[in-house]
């Protein structure tokens, strides 16, 4: 009698388990702007009501406000000269003329390996010999502005 009646409870449960359709969440949706009305959705997410400036917007899901960088960074325009690459054990750095500089020598998972400066030179020799092979990223900043060179580290 219990077997029957567990059998019997349990029977719907398996069967509807079965019929329904998986569901996922995705990023699916839409923005639609007419004049001052903005009509965002997606699917599967809840209603957020967002405020701004004495307009309320119901939307769908996260937003993010308008992000933007601004930078003042820009390229040297000195000539530069950078050699051997790719380089084995040592690289040369020469510039047009005698400048204070930060050197800075990434990998290329972004940390940073080596770190010098020029003080009124024009030319300075690094030792890469203890860097393992691959690809490096050389910063050269001076005051605002700044240029990044690709060096290829070989054996």
């Amino acid at each position: 009698m219990k077997k029957l009646l567990l059998i019997l409870l349990c029977l719907p449960l398996i069967g509807f388990g079965q019929i329904t359709s998986p569901s996922v969440i995705s990023s699916s949706g839409n923005s639609y702007n007419n004049g001052g009305v903005n009509m965002d959705y997606t699917l599967g997410e809840i209603v957020v009501e967002t405020q701004t400036n004495s307009t309320t917007i119901l939307t769908q899901g996260f937003h993010q406000g308008v992000l933007k960088v601004n930078t003042s960074v820009e390229n040297i325009d000195i000539k530069t000269k950078v050699y051997p690459n790719p380089t084995t054990n040592f690289l040369i750095l020469e510039l047009e003329m005698n400048v204070k500089a930060d050197i800075l020598v990434y990998d290329i998972n972004g940390k940073l390996v080596l770190k010098d400066k020029l003080n009124d030179e024009n030319q300075k020799q690094f030792d890469f010999s203890f860097l393992k092979q691959g690809n490096y990223f050389l910063h050269i900043n001076i005051a605002d502005k700044q240029s990044v060179y690709q060096i290829n580290k070989s054996k």
